[in-house]
């Protein structure tokens, strides 16, 4: 994702409302009815595309418990938070 772990945690409780979470480190476990997602979120680095600069930071997701309707309906939710647009 091309954001800082910083600005994923900022955003993180709006994109999953009214779900908790509890973080451990870099690790994210979600509390969800049909089970848990947990979001681990590695080292950021930068990408760079001729003199710019832009924080990347690879997110791997993992769901336990939940049907593919649930999973669906989380990542569109999340998604819709964490898009960023452009003209």
């Amino acid at each position: 994702m091309g954001l800082t772990f910083s600005e994923f945690m900022r955003t993180l409780p709006a994109a999953i409302e009214p779900l908790t979470f509890h973080l451990e480190g870099r690790a994210i476990t979600i509390v969800h009815p049909a089970g848990t997602i947990r979001i681990i979120l590695h080292e950021t680095a930068d990408r760079r595309i001729a003199s710019m600069r832009l924080p990347v930071t690879p997110v791997d997701f993992r769901f336990n418990g939940l049907e593919e309707a649930s999973r669906k309906e989380f990542m569109d939710r999340f998604d819709l938070y964490f898009h960023r647009g452009g003209g």
